[in-house]
This record gives structure tokens, C-alpha cells and sequence, in this order.
């Protein structure tokens, strides 16, 4: 079982009392705090460390660039990816999803189609519209059922002309798990390209 109040101690800014009431954060689908190993180690690149990573050849640039490579193959291991070619750094989820559907934009043709759920937030919505707005392909959305995603509307609608399929794994507006792996498996048998948003699942499952 969690220790709620050990896991509150590694994280200094909820060690304050707002409202009479030691404060709880529930803001994270936004902004996450930050444990103090992560405060600790931030100050320290700025203390010993600071410099542009993969510019420079003396011992602050080199130290820096170790660091960030290393963390690059930390989170290839975290979320089992194939190669550190596959982990790429971004600003955040909004970003993220904006380069893959331009890259999109590229294989999109009138006719075709991309399948989203109405679950989505707005970072897994706006770069599918503007996509299709360009391209002419049709932005299609899978609706829900019990509030949870209709896999039933999906098979439907997971046709031939689907080339992308983008969802997230876990919802940030209602909670819900989606099984990733099966939409995935079906999102292949058509030829789709399947892009998951893993922005609130990533860190937790």
C-alpha cells in the first residue's frame, strides 16, 4: 500500500498550509511538482554543469551532454523502446502531437482518413483538424458508451481509409484506460498508423 505521507515529503512544495489545510495539488494533468531528487538534480546541473549539450568539447559541455544521453537511455529502458533513435525530447504533449501530424500531412491525401476519440484533449485534437483541414482527409471521431470508449463505434469505423489512429492510453478528462494494445492490433490490421498519447499513462502504468 502507499505511504501517502512519505510520498508528501519528497516533495517539498506541498509542505505548506493553504486555507487553514496542508495543500493538495490536483493540477497535475497541467503541471506536475516536482520530487526533490529531480529539484536536487536540476540545481546541480546548474551549479556544476551548465552548458549546451552535443556544442561543445570542454568538461562542462561534455559532462552536460553525458547526462542528457543518459537520461535519454533511462527512458528508452522505462518504456521499453527498441533504440535511443526513438526517444526524442520535446516541450511537452501539445508539441509532440503537433510534429506527428505534420509529419502526417505528408502521407494524408483527400479521401483519407484519421480516427480519434471525442475523449480527447485539445493537444490530441487541434493538429488532427488543421491536418485534415490541409490535406482534405477526414478528421472521424469514435464516441463512447458508459463512458468509456465504444470498441463496437470503433471497429466500424476502423476501416481501409484510416491511416492514423491517435488516442490516448489514459484519459486526463475522464479517467478511463483505454485497451491500447487491442486498438493498436486492429489499427495495424488496416494499415493505420497507431499514435498513442501517453502523456498520462506513461509515468504511472
Amino acid at each position: 500500500m502507499l505511504d501517502v505521507e512519505a510520498i508528501r515529503k519528497d516533495f517539498p512544495i506541498l509542505d505548506q498550509i493553504v486555507n487553514d489545510e496542508p495543500l493538495v495539488y490536483l493540477d497535475n494533468a497541467a503541471t506536475t511538482q516536482k520530487p526533490l531528487a529531480v529539484l536536487e538534480t536540476i540545481n546541480r546541473y546548474y551549479e556544476q554543469d551548465n552548458a549546451n549539450v552535443h556544442r561543445g568539447v570542454h568538461t562542462l559541455a561534455e559532462r552536460a551532454t553525458a547526462s542528457y544521453e543518459a537520461a535519454r537511455e533511462t527512458i528508452r529502458k522505462f518504456i521499453n523502446a527498441g533504440s535511443t533513435k526513438e526517444v526524442l525530447f520535446t516541450r511537452g504533449t501539445t508539441t509532440s502531437l503537433n510534429w506527428v501530424a505534420r509529419f502526417a500531412e505528408e502521407i494524408l491525401t483527400e479521401g483519407d482518413q484519421v480516427l480519434i476519440s471525442v475523449m480527447e484533449h485539445h493537444s490530441n485534437i487541434i493538429p488532427w483538424q488543421e491536418a485534415c483541414r490541409k490535406t482534405g482527409a477526414e478528421l472521424v471521431y469514435v464516441y463512447l458508451k458508459d463512458g468509456a470508449l465504444d470498441m463496437d463505434d470503433l471497429r466500424a469505423k476502423l476501416t481501409d481509409k484510416v491511416k492514423f489512429v491517435s488516442l490516448a492510453h489514459a484519459s486526463n478528462v475522464l479517467g478511463v484506460v483505454n485497451p491500447i494494445k487491442e486498438i493498436t492490433k486492429l489499427a495495424h490490421q488496416v494499415g493505420a498508423i497507431m499514435v498513442v498519447d501517453g502523456a498520462q499513462s506513461t509515468p504511472h502504468m
